[in-house]
């Protein structure tokens, strides 16, 4: 079905034989004529001209296809590889035409505005597009950007707090900002399962909590259920009496509703505890530390913190059965301060 393009145009696509062409006319009418002519006979013609789809056809037809399985963020890291693409590279040309030089070209015009981190980043992003175009949109069979190589990129050490610093923080907390740090302290969530977690996720009789992802293969929303340990078990139990809203953790800005991206929540308290700052994730990794040192064996901490892939994260806690008191023990051995069961909820930071 032809589709209109910004510039009020249409643009008509057939594929046949795993070919692709494409053809723009300046009415719906005329483009749909076009696409139901199109056959492999004609096709076949010595004098056939038709154009075959450009390299922006292709990103376009691939971006829709990816919004169906990626989140947010994703998509931009998609949309912005596409970007750079176009930088250096001209929309229009067909992508039979696009060879390995063309992507070291690219890539190297990208090197010179990023670090090699983020340009290894673009190459993995538009070589998962390619093999998508392989198969679904009649591409070359031989990937370009994976003719390249990446760049030589120095890894960063990511920052793990001090434990100690994580309570400095903590205390600079206020109600149920308290309750959420240890909650991703005692279950290693991410932040996204932190803001999405409903309470009926929260099955407290059990002690148990279920957590959605999906970063895993797929892209499909992926649960796991996570023991509490006795303390965030007693925290959510009070936070549970006070709540009004379907969601565990709630802005009182937007009048209760789920937080979304909340990023200078943490940060902020970190600055006002004298701390060096991190961030959410910081705090995950700061969960395999203590879990690490208490002594539990690594695929105990992977299935805790849900760190694969989505089959073998399931056989994982199913086999090894994580219990309550495997996490009781491991947060015991630190000294921080008690939390409360449950503290009149003030404005939160960082709303």
């Amino acid at each position: 079905m032809p589709y209109q393009m910004p510039n009020g145009k249409w643009r008509a696509k057939r594929m046949i034989n795993g070919k692709v062409k494409t053809k723009v006319f300046p009415a719906k009418r005329e483009a749909i004529v076009w696409e139901v002519q199109q056959s492999p006979e004609a096709w076949n013609a010595p004098n056939s001209t038709t154009p075959t789809a450009c390299l922006l056809d292709f990103a376009n037809a691939y971006l829709d296809a990816a919004r169906e399985r990626f989140v947010r963020t994703t998509m931009c890291e998609k949309k912005m590889a596409f970007k750079r693409l176009f930088r250096t590279i001209d929309p229009s040309l067909s992508p039979e035409l696009f060879s390995p030089a063309h992507a070291q070209a690219v890539l190297r015009e990208v090197l010179k505005e990023t670090r090699p981190k983020t340009t290894n980043n673009t190459r993995k992003n538009l070589a998962a597009a390619w093999e998508w175009g392989k198969k679904f949109y009649g591409l070359p069979k031989l990937n370009p950007f994976q003719e390249v190589s990446n760049f030589p990129a120095d890894e960063s050490p990511r920052y793990v707090p001090q434990e100690s610093d994580f309570w400095k923080v903590y205390d600079k907390a206020q109600g149920q900002d308290k309750i959420l740090l240890l909650f991703l302290l005692h279950t290693g969530a991410r932040r996204g399962e932190a803001f999405n977690l409903k309470w009926e996720d929260v099955d407290l009789q059990a002690g148990k909590v279920r957590l959605g992802t999906r970063k895993r293969a797929g892209g499909g929303m992926e649960y796991d259920w996570v023991p509490l340990t006795s303390e965030l078990r007693k925290a959510l139990s009070g936070h549970r009496r006070r709540a009004r809203a379907l969601y565990v953790f709630t802005s009182e800005r937007y009048k209760g509703n789920r937080f979304s991206e909340r990023n200078r929540f943490v940060r902020e308290l970190c600055k006002a505890a004298g701390v060096r700052p991190f961030g959410y994730h910081a705090i995950r990794h700061l969960t395999a530390t203590i879990l690490a040192y208490a002594g539990l064996d690594i695929p105990t901490v992977q299935a805790i913190l849900r760190h694969k892939n989505p089959n073998t994260t399931a056989r994982y806690i199913k086999s090894l059965g994580v219990r309550q008191e495997k996490l009781d023990s491991a947060f015991g051995k630190r000294k921080g301060p008690k939390v409360l069961a449950f503290e009149p909820s003030t404005k939160a930071v960082g709303t």
